[in-house]
């Protein structure tokens, strides 16, 4: 869903929590991207009428990170670089979203990816109209969109929310153009040339590649990423603080018992 579009926020009201917060996985659990995209092609692959160039959609380690990056802002609204070039992503210029809210301990991946696609209710394919929010289903079933980032954090607080879920999905190329999301007709009888399908879906190779984007972060992101040599580094100078603390100490009271000649 592109910037500008309603955020789609699920409302709970639970009782007061007992024991632990349930925890939320990272972007690089291994379960957690599986789910991300195994849903996301399974909806994409039923869609209604048949989508005769839906693309397959792999995971995306840069959209991940930029994911990651905005929920943890918990703030009620779509990433505002999400239109500046290359601020989401070392290669594609234009990045789609899909937020979910919600508390921590209603929060599933099937669950806020069956929200987005459920609009489907709204959204009348023949005249390209929705007939309430329907921006979420369009970015799921965007024919183009072949790359996916997803990530969830915990907020204290964010869209009226305590002890909050933030779900973020970004994907690319972004979608919600003002065309069909996809055009209808027998599956995979308008997949490019060298594509194959499965499932529905047109796959490739070359956009099917996992490629890690090593060292790239948002450029906008404000907390600091440390890999190991940083680490290392910060442990050294620690421990010389400490060491120097240390020197003044035993030198101060060297020198106060020493006698004073006059």
């Amino acid at each position: 869903m592109r910037p500008g579009g309603i955020v789609l926020a699920l409302w709970v009201v639970l009782g007061a929590a007992t024991g632990q917060q349930p925890s939320l996985p990272t972007i690089t659990d291994k379960a957690f991207m599986e789910e991300c995209v195994r849903l996301h092609n399974d909806y994409r692959s039923k869609v209604q009428p048949e989508a005769s160039n839906m693309r397959y959609m792999t995971w995306d380690a840069a959209l991940a990170r930029t994911a990651r990056a905005w929920a943890r802002e918990c703030v009620f609204e779509h990433n505002v670089y999400l239109t500046e070039r290359y601020q989401c992503h070392p290669n594609f210029t234009s990045v789609g979203e899909n937020i979910w809210i919600g508390s921590v301990q209603a929060f599933s991946v099937a669950g806020a990816i069956k929200l987005w696609y459920d609009e489907v209710a709204f959204y009348i394919f023949n005249v390209h109209k929705c007939s309430k929010v329907c921006g979420h289903y369009l970015q799921v079933v965007w024919d183009y969109s072949y790359k996916i980032g997803c990530a969830v954090t915990p907020c204290n607080k964010v869209g009226g929310i305590r002890n909050a879920a933030n779900f973020v999905c970004n994907y690319a190329p972004s979608g919600n153009l003002p065309r069909r999301p996809y055009i209808k007709g027998r599956s995979c009888s308008h997949c490019a040339k060298g594509d194959t399908c499965e499932n529905n879906l047109c796959r490739n190779v070359e956009r099917d590649k996992l490629i890690y984007y090593s060292g790239w972060h948002p450029p906008w992101e404000f907390s600091i990423t440390c890999n190991e040599a940083c680490v290392g580094l910060v442990v050294l100078r620690i421990v010389l603080l400490l060491l120097a603390f240390v020197s003044v100490y035993f030198i101060r009271n060297y020198f106060t018992d020493m006698p004073i000649n006059t």
